[in-house]
């Protein structure tokens, strides 16, 4: 019996401010795409093969990164890129990093923060 391929995956993003979310997501070079009706609305934020799904929070005190809860990671999502590469490509965009850059030849890291608390981690070789 043959496996499905799974050719990507999402990660649901409660905000507290869609628009700063989409500019902030802009920045990195993700593009947006605005999803569902009028019951169910929220805009996904794509770039190659990763994706976030910005949802706007009813309330602002309900948005909370699990990087902020004790005991979590210092990441909420990571990213695997080439990690020179997309620092070059951000340096001028004001986009906060917040662990790191720690790079070396065998894997590289940094975590960014996005404007909810949200901490993004890209690692790799490169």
């Amino acid at each position: 019996m043959s496996k499905a391929t799974f050719s990507g995956s999402a990660m649901v993003l409660l905000v507290s401010d869609i628009e700063k979310s989409i500019d902030f997501y802009n920045r990195l070079g993700f593009k947006e795409e605005f999803i569902g009706g009028p019951d169910v609305q929220h805009v996904h934020m794509t770039r190659d093969s990763v994706t976030f799904i910005l949802h706007q929070a009813r309330d602002p005190k309900d948005v909370r990164s699990f990087s902020s809860v004790e005991g979590g990671l210092y990441f909420d999502a990571f990213c695997y890129t080439n990690v020179r590469q997309l620092l070059e490509e951000i340096k001028d965009k004001d986009i906060p990093i917040v662990r790191g850059p720690d790079l070396n030849d065998f894997f590289s890291e940094f975590t960014i923060q996005d404007v909810d608390g949200y901490r993004i981690s890209f690692g790799g070789n490169g």
